[in-house]
């Protein structure tokens, strides 16, 4: 008996040594109550009252050179599916990959996956929404645990099954207008997948901060062929310093190339996009609520010419730059209009109090402006400038070991005439008296092995 013991223990040893398997779980459910999120809301209008969760069994696979990731995930309403529901369509995959590790230093990853830089600007995995964030790709990634960090992406996006055949893939051919990439308005955000994209990142850390640089460029297709596609580009950087308590830096993006094409008469022509953003701060954590101050410029559509001058975050986590309340860039282009972007002035102070030894609150005071002007249709004055003012509140206590719970309300102050002409296409819109959105979000996140 001591000897079968013995070699359990072994084979316990080599298990845990060579390979490990892990199995987590996530389920959060979070109730909001709408009163204006997204944008004003207007008088007698009811507030929208609900809870939406999301369910997720996350299993993980690694050995020396071998790993692998599968991530499932239930998001829903309540009340959506009736209570003796046989199926829904509500069960999907959030990651899906593997990975082989090259060496020490490299590993190239496949699958489906969470995709994140720079604090989750132009790439970010949408953690705050139920479903997230995640894209089909190949990556290299390399890292030599002493600062130096360089990835490699390439992406070949398909529309499935192609044209109802039975087949799981195409025989032959490939459909070029994947996701109605582009069409007939490409400033509209939250663009659709492009056919096709290619990313590169450098970033170099030292002891007193870090310096990102991106290279992304995409390709969409006009048409339902190859033969009129478009594309554009991205360049970012990203410098992050500190000196004792101070803590500066920034964010610079700019997009060129294509926003789409025309048909002029007799051939296509692009749609030249040329946009750009740029972000400032600088923290202190040595004094109480380590206050951060910073400005946001996104830059707008000129209204007098054709070209696209607003800037898109294309795949960031906008929720979390640009105000909880989300008027800006989730699922909007706040121009007066779906087509073109007014673009945005955000001047923020972010801080975060701890209030006793397990809570903590967060408050973030946003003053929005708009960078473009726009001119009303009917009356053909301009409108630019100042939008309102923001404040979001966060509470954060964990409850027990894998148990936290967060709850938040976010106010509007001061809605301008401009703000009206974005989100109503006039300024003379009546609006309710308080625009406001509370939540409150339980995450429980159990570890099963």
């Amino acid at each position: 008996m001591k000897k079968v013991f013995i070699l359990f223990a072994l084979m316990a040893c080599v298990t845990t040594t060579f390979a490990q398997f892990t199995l987590e779980g996530q389920y959060r459910p979070r109730t909001e109550l709408r009163n204006g999120f997204k944008k004003p809301i207007l008088p007698g209008q009811e507030p929208a009252f609900f809870t939406e969760h999301r369910a997720r069994l996350i299993a993980g696979y690694k050995t020396d050179k071998l790993g692998f990731k599968m991530s499932l995930q239930d998001v829903r309403i309540w009340g959506e599916t009736g209570q003796i529901n046989k199926s829904d369509q509500l069960l999907s995959t959030h990651e899906a990959y593997g990975e082989y590790y090259a060496s020490t230093k490299s590993t190239f990853r496949v699958g489906r996956q969470e995709v994140i830089y720079d604090g989750h600007r132009l790439f970010g995995s949408l953690d705050w929404a139920m479903q997230g964030r995640s894209l089909d790709a190949v990556r290299y990634l390399f890292n030599d645990g002493k600062g130096t960090q360089l990835d490699l992406m390439a992406v070949w996006n398909q529309t499935g099954y192609g044209d109802g055949a039975p087949e799981p893939a195409k025989l032959v051919g490939n459909d070029y207008r994947t996701m109605n990439g582009g069409g007939a308005n490409p400033r509209i955000f939250n663009l659709p997948l492009p056919k096709a994209q290619l990313m590169a990142y450098y970033k170099k850390s030292w002891k007193s901060g870090n310096i990102g640089l991106m290279l992304l460029n995409d390709t969409y297709t006009s048409t339902d062929t190859a033969s009129v596609t478009h594309s554009n580009f991205t360049i970012g950087i990203t410098p992050n310093f500190s000196s004792g308590n101070l803590k500066f830096g920034g964010q610079f993006y700019y997009t060129g190339g294509a926003a789409g094409k025309t048909y002029s008469g007799s051939d296509y022509e692009n749609i030249d996009l040329n946009g750009f953003m740029a972000n400032l701060f600088i923290q202190h954590t040595g004094v109480s609520g380590k206050p951060m101050f910073g400005v946001d410029y996104l830059s707008g559509d000129d209204e007098s010419t054709t070209e696209v001058e607003g800037w898109s975050p294309k795949y960031g986590t906008n929720h979390k730059f640009y105000g909880f309340m989300d008027y800006f860039y989730v699922g909007n282009g706040h121009g007066g209009g779906n087509e073109k972007s007014a673009g945005l002035i955000d001047v923020f102070l972010k801080t975060t109090f701890k209030l006793s030894e397990k809570t903590t609150l967060l408050g973030h005071l946003h003053y929005f402006a708009s960078a473009e002007e726009r001119t009303n249709s009917t009356t053909n004055e301009s409108y630019k400038g100042g939008l309102g003012t923001e404040l979001d509140l966060v509470l954060v206590r964990p409850l027990a070991k894998g148990l936290v719970l967060k709850a938040g309300y976010s106010q509007l102050f001061g809605v301008t005439e401009t703000m009206k002409q974005l989100k109503f296409g006039t300024p003379l819109q009546e609006i309710g008296d308080m625009q406001s959105w509370g939540w409150i979000m339980l995450t429980f996140s159990p570890k099963f092995l």
